[in-house]
Formats: structure tokens, sequence, C-alpha cells
């Protein structure tokens, strides 16, 4: 096994697992962006697992970068904003302006990676 850096990746046994935590965070939102398509409930999770892969991302940027290639970002923030135009007034006013704005400020880093 080969050692090149002091970073906690940086040996052989390590250098790829962040991408176990990327196929992860894609498979979750895939599944929360299948389930959003349908449904008529205030509550969504596509938005945490949205902002696990941008974090992710800056801390790996380089394999953000490959691996953000099997999200369609495109389909995912129209199916989130057709869910929001569906329930959105079933959130409580007080929260709804800010999902809306952690959305898009979410969307807005995704599209840059």
């Amino acid at each position: 096994m080969k050692i090149y850096s002091v970073e906690p990746e940086g040996n052989q046994m390590a250098d790829l697992e962040p991408a176990r935590y990327f196929n992860l965070a894609i498979q979750q939102i895939q599944e929360a962006e299948e389930w959003l398509r349908t449904s008529e409930e205030a509550c969504q999770a596509l938005l945490v697992h949205l902002d696990v892969f941008v974090y992710l991302s800056k801390k790996y940027p380089e394999m953000a970068n490959r691996r953000v290639a099997k999200l369609n970002r495109s389909q995912i923030k129209g199916t989130f904003y057709d869910w929001f135009e569906r329930c959105g007034k079933k959130i409580p006013a007080k929260f709804r302006d800010g999902i809306k704005e952690s959305a898009d400020a979410l969307f807005y880093e995704l599209e840059k990676i």
C-alpha cells in the first residue's frame, strides 16, 4: 500500500472512499426526487440530500465534478419547484419563503459543480 499525503484520504486504501458517500448521496437524491414527483405532502427530504452533496463537493471538488454527471440537475430542480408549487401552501407560512430561498441557494451551488 502506498501513502502519498497526510490527508485522511491520502493513501491507496482510502483515496476512493469519498466516492461511496457521493454514490449514496446521489442515490438518496434520486429517490427523494422520484418521491416528490407525485407527493402531496408538505415535507420533503430532497434538500438535505442536496445539501450533503454540495457539502462533500467543497471538500472533494474533483470527485464531485466526476460524480455530478449522474444527476439530472435540471430535472431535479424542476421536480422540486413543481412540488413546491403543488404543496407550498401546506408549508407553514413562516417557513415557506425560507425553504424556497434555501432551495434556490442549493440549486445555485449544485449548478456550480
